[in-house]
């Protein structure tokens, strides 16, 4: 078994190179190989993994490196923001999905009225693996992105309770409407509660572990909430991997080290490819072709009613988000990519071959669950890049190539820069090659007629970023604790957000001056009951935000420099922006001052402070790279370099007077 799964990883590698080449989502390619594989009786040994075992193997191996993958990588901010929408889409559209689809095939095909709505319940569950790939790739506007993974990760916890409740009810186990709703929720909310607090504990430990203890945990977090939830307590794994994933998402920023992160990228990145490549083979291999062929009229049934009854779920429960709840509206387009995504994958096959052999509806299950799934890999997985194409949904505004061409400009002027202070002499071929790129950024900008709201947009956009790389820079190199840069970070984040919906009707500033929602603060709530690695000091944690604010309204008014000198944009607008930054700075110049009275400590000290731990942290680093590349043993680092530089400097050292 172990060298067959090794055989087909090889196998997955190869056929990964041809998929790239011929422009197929991996998934596809990998599905059709293993049906093939299993037609001309390749790999006997999987083959023969169905039923109860293969449910193990999917749930067990797969699904937590799945979920916490995706949990992982989700953008939580989008997630937060369009919870509303992710929640109506995985439990009520989910919920409505499914009671069609049943009772649609029990009319059809005469079958078990609870052995329709099994089936409707295990087939509604979507795989976004697939859709996402060309996403990422084609670039689709971040909020379908975040509706697409958000409502696959949440509904595979939604089906997998559902079908144990309806198994039940199937085999003739009592099982009434108010005790599988209770069932339901909590099942469900438990699980979401435990991958939570498991989250928490994690973050906890965080900021005092390295890259590879950091890993460790993730995995341990992964695989251990999945089996204490679901084997454990009888609660969702899957919530409670989900869970325990975003949690982790949301506080690293601010709680792990820029190398920690950039490892767990790499290592879940890694696992995630080799999981959906494995489990994909599998599914081809499960699926052979005699069901296909024997069951066919059905499957071609059930495939047509699955994608009808997509939009059916799907469209109703947007019109009523948007006009009941009043959220941003989505449009006809993404309503389009959001229904064609909808694909189905290893979660249904694995509960479909997981169905107990005396329900006498079994195999008719299995063939349905696995030509959708077929269906859905073969035609809307290999139609959704032109579709979204089609669409224009891949295609740049004026304002992205704006921006892209302001960049650019930047990047040169940066080039010059680094030369110069790096002591490197340009020669004239590489200044007219510098002089040439900046003349062709500028070029493309007098050629973008862009509009007033669109450059608004470009101008504080640019603004916020650099204002939101300034606050992730300094919590990178140990000069802010986590408390500060969480809140810093939200701010900026959610202005981002807002300008993203809002256009030119967002102005600069008016977010972070806004009363937080209950769900924040409940989340600002728990966070702060984490103890700081840097301590608690109430000014400590002041000076630190107040010093920080005043750096990036600094560097956010210099990046605005950049637009005093290009053309297409309104300068007064420009000058908006920068008066509003500026503003900022003051306000923060007079914080430090406020607190230096209140507490008699030195501005001078506490610059002094920060001096000090930047020289210990270049040390430091300087030591790393020293032992890393062979020139010292690695005892040099206790013995030479002393203690690592306290991730405290921007507090300032005394709450006495200068010295």
């Amino acid at each position: 078994m172990v060298l067959e799964a090794s055989g087909l990883l090889a196998v997955a590698v190869l056929v990964g190179v041809v998929a790239r080449r011929v422009r197929l989502p991996l998934s596809v390619v990998l599905v059709v190989v293993g049906i093939v594989a299993a037609a001309v009786g390749m790999s006997p040994g999987v083959g023969r993994l169905e039923g109860e075992a293969f449910e193990q193997v999917v749930l067990f191996l797969f699904l937590p490196v799945l979920v916490f993958a995706a949990a992982l990588g989700i953008d939580l901010r989008a997630f937060v923001r369009n919870l509303g929408a992710i929640l109506a889409l995985a439990v009520p559209a989910f919920l409505l999905s499914a009671g069609v689809v049943g009772l649609v095939l029990h009319q059809a095909l005469g079958t078990a009225l609870v052995a329709a709505l099994l089936f409707g319940a295990l087939i509604s569950a979507t795989d976004p693996v697939a859709v996402v790939a060309v996403f990422r790739e084609v670039g689709v506007p971040r909020r379908l992105l975040a509706l697409v993974e958000g409502e696959s990760l949440l509904n595979d916890g939604v089906a997998i309770v559902l079908f144990a409740i309806l198994v039940d009810a199937a085999l003739g186990a009592p099982v009434s409407v108010a005790g599988g709703v209770t069932d339901f929720a909590v099942v469900f909310l438990g699980g979401a509660a435990i991958g939570l607090v498991l989250g928490l504990v994690a973050a906890l430990v965080l900021p005092w572990l390295d890259r590879l203890s950091a890993a460790a945990l993730s995995l341990a977090v992964a695989y251990g909430g999945f089996v204490l939830a679901d084997h454990v307590l009888g609660l969702s794994g899957v919530m409670a991997t989900a869970a325990a994933g975003m949690v982790l998402s949301g506080l690293a920023p601010s709680r792990a080290s820029a190398e920690v992160r950039m490892m767990w990228e790499e290592l879940w990145e890694a696992l995630d490819h080799v999981a959906n490549a494995l489990l994909f083979l599998l599914i081809g291999l499960v699926i052979g072709p005699r069901l296909l062929g024997e069951y066919l009229a059905p499957i071609l049934l059930a495939v047509a009613v699955v994608v009808v009854t997509r939009a059916l779920a799907v469209v109703p429960v947007v019109w009523a988000l948007e006009r009941v709840a009043h959220i941003p509206r989505l449009g006809g387009r993404n309503e389009a990519v959001l229904i064609w995504g909808g694909l189905r994958g290893g979660v249904a096959l694995a509960l479909a071959l997981a169905l107990p052999e005396e329900l006498a509806e079994r195999e008719l299950l299995v063939a349905l669950t696995g030509g959708v799934v077929l269906a859905t890999l073969l035609i809307n997985a290999t139609t959704i890049r032109p579709l979204v194409s089609r669409l224009g949904l891949d295609r740049p505004s004026d304002a992205d190539r704006y921006l892209l061409a302001v960049a650019q400009v930047s990047a040169v002027a940066a080039a010059r820069r680094q030369a110069d202070e790096l002591g490197l002499g340009l020669d004239p071929a590489m200044t007219e090659e510098l002089a040439a790129r900046e003349r062709g950024a500028k070029a493309r900008l007098a050629a973008l007629d862009i509009a007033e709201d669109q450059a608004y947009r470009v101008i504080v956009g640019r603004g916020l970023h650099v204002e939101r790389r300034t606050y992730q820079a300094l919590s990178d190199q140990g000069l802010l604790p986590p408390a500060v840069t969480r809140t810093l970070l939200r701010e900026v984040d959610d202005e981002i957000d807002d300008l993203a919906l809002r256009g030119s009707g967002h102005e600069l500033g008016a977010t972070r001056q806004a009363p937080s929602g209950r769900l924040e603060r409940l989340s600002r709530r728990l966070v702060s009951a984490l103890p700081e690695p840097a301590g608690e000091d109430p000014v400590d944690l002041a000076y630190a935000e107040a010093t920080a604010r005043r750096l990036a309204a600094r560097r956010t008014v210099q990046a605005l420099e950049v637009f005093d000198h290009l053309p297409g944009v309104d300068h007064a607008t420009v000058e908006e922006a920068r008066r509003t930054v500026t503003g900022w700075e003051e306000e923060a110049i007079a914080r430090l001052d406020e607190l230096d009275a209140r507490s008699g400590a030195d501005a001078r000290a506490l610059h002094r402070a920060q001096v000090r731990t930047l020289a210990q942290a270049a040390a430091h680093r300087e030591m790393e790279e020293l032992v890393d590349s062979g020139l010292l043993p690695a005892e040099a680092r206790e013995t030479a370099s002393g203690p690592e530089p306290e991730q405290t400097p921007m507090a300032p050292p005394s709450r006495g007077p200068s010295d």
